[in-house]
């Protein structure tokens, strides 16, 4: 399949490259085992499980204004499923596969930071972090 012109969609957002600061978008796939043990002569057994968890992080470019930062926040908003949880599908370009990945997700904790304000019509930001962590149940 491969790339589609997108990095990550939420819900049917698909995030506008104008939101990824450059070099920022990191989207991996975390292997997951339950019940490993090392035996009596040290080798590592293994129990892989078939789910695995994305994760998906990037920030938004320095100076991004108030009106951008709504644009972004809103239109993730509306993709959530469970709005208290942040819960949302999204669908992620995972470079190590060249592939995109689909799975339920939450958005981890913000943390906005202003750079300045302009009287009281303008505010800008210092780069955001967001992170969506994915293997959320969804049943």
């Amino acid at each position: 399949m491969g790339y589609e012109g997108y990095l990550l969609k939420i819900g049917d957002y698909e995030i506008p490259q104008k939101f990824i600061k450059a070099e920022s978008y990191k989207a991996y796939v975390n292997m997951q085992d339950v019940d490993d043990y090392t035996d009596a002569n040290g080798y590592l057994h293994r129990n892989a499980v078939e789910l695995k968890v994305v994760k998906i992080e990037f920030e938004t470019p320095e100076m991004l204004s108030e009106t951008e930062f709504r644009e972004l926040m809103s239109n993730i908003q509306k993709g959530y499923e469970i709005s208290k949880a942040r819960q949302c599908k999204i669908k992620a370009y995972i470079p190590e596969t060249g592939e995109y990945v689909e799975q339920m997700a939450y958005l981890a904790d913000l943390e906005p930071q202003i750079y300045w304000t302009k009287g009281n019509t303008l505010i800008q930001y210092k780069p955001i972090r967001f992170a969506f962590i994915g293997g959320v149940y969804d049943g």
